[in-house]
């Protein structure tokens, strides 16, 4: 209850702020301007809106956070030389899944952001993600610029990286709808999911307006990492700053459709009521994410754990004991291969 009263106090005290900016409409897309000539022109658009209310907790509505955020991204990019930023609400405003790509379009933006806040059914998932085109150069120039606002909210910040992703529908064709529609218009893309708003592991990373606003400007540096952008007033100058350089696909680029193709425990021990073992995992299509373990069988299982290991193999330490152990190992798009049992 204290959270909910202290984080609504200070949400309310940022909408006003988002309010005494001007609104602009797509019915009104003269309104919004035509960029600055050579300025790299980016369009911020705050995820829901409305009737939309996207993720709840108490406390937490996702579409007051995304505007928050949005805001915080916008203002932080002002700060450099060469970029014009708009937003696709500014308000408690409710636009289709069209309406925010062309808004985009209006003013012939270079990219368009849509700022997120994940939630999962169940809740075990934690971590940031960014999701982008499956093709061609929207694909190469999303994954480049992912790259760079994962290594803010994640190297930077401390979130857990669950990765640049893809996802197709039933057609083969891209999945979420304001991914779809800006690239139909020609627009470079992506959807960032900051965190789980429903995951305690990820509570202390946005469980305050303050640190809403920090997102945002973390957002902010990856976008002008990205760019090679300078900022007099912030002292920097990113024109030099490598970026991950893929080849653009011919194909529509998939998620991964099936579990770990590995999921084994190579060795384990039990000592001083601690567990040490040595995981096998592996994937051809994606990387692996989490692991959780159950001591009795498979009856009852851990929360996730990290797999904070670059390769197949993971040398853990479970601080439990048990007669047993089974380890489910799990890959970027949260799919799960199970080991055997060992006995201890």
């Amino acid at each position: 209850m204290k959270f909910r009263k202290r984080f609504m106090t200070g949400l309310a005290a940022a909408l006003l702020f988002a309010a005494a900016v001007p609104f602009h409409t797509l019915a009104a897309p003269a309104d919004i301007g035509a960029g600055t000539g050579q300025d790299i022109v980016v369009v911020i658009d705050p995820g829901h809106g409305g009737s939309n209310i996207g993720g709840q907790i108490p406390g937490v509505d996702e579409k007051n956070a995304t505007l928050v955020t949005a805001l915080a991204m916008k203002e932080e990019l002002e700060k450099y030389e060469g970029i014009t930023v708009y937003l696709t609400r500014y308000g408690d405003q409710e636009l289709s899944l069209a309406e925010r790509p062309r808004l985009a379009k209006a003013v012939d933006a270079d990219f368009f952001f849509s700022i997120h806040y994940n939630k999962a059914v169940p809740n075990r998932l934690y971590g940031a993600e960014v999701w982008i085109p499956s093709l061609g150069e929207n694909y190469a120039k999303g994954y480049a610029c992912g790259d760079l606002i994962l290594n803010e909210l994640c190297d930077t910040y401390g979130l857990y990286r669950r990765g640049i992703k893809t996802k197709l529908n039933d057609k083969g064709t891209d999945y979420y709808g304001v991914i779809k529609n800006a690239t139909a218009l020609g627009i470079p893309s992506m959807i960032i999911e900051h965190c789980h708003i429903d995951n305690e592991v990820d509570m202390p990373f946005f469980n305050s307006p303050e640190k809403l606003v920090l997102l945002g400007r973390l957002d902010a540096t990856g976008v002008a990492k990205y760019f090679g952008l300078k900022s007099e007033a912030l002292g920097v100058d990113y024109s030099a700053v490598p970026k991950t350089m893929v080849a653009p696909p011919t194909s529509p680029v998939s998620q991964d459709l099936t579990p770990p193709e590995t999921a084994a425990i190579l060795s384990a021990s039990r000592a001083d009521g601690k567990i040490t073992a040595t995981l096998q995992g592996s994937d051809a299509q994606s990387s692996i994410l989490y692991y959780d373990y159950s001591l009795d069988g498979g009856l009852t299982w851990s929360i996730l754990q990290k797999w904070e290991s670059a390769g197949a193999t993971h040398t853990v330490t479970i601080p439990a004991d048990g007669p047993s152990l089974t380890v489910r190992i799990y890959n970027q798009y949260d799919l799960a291969s199970q080991s055997g049992t060992v006995m201890l």
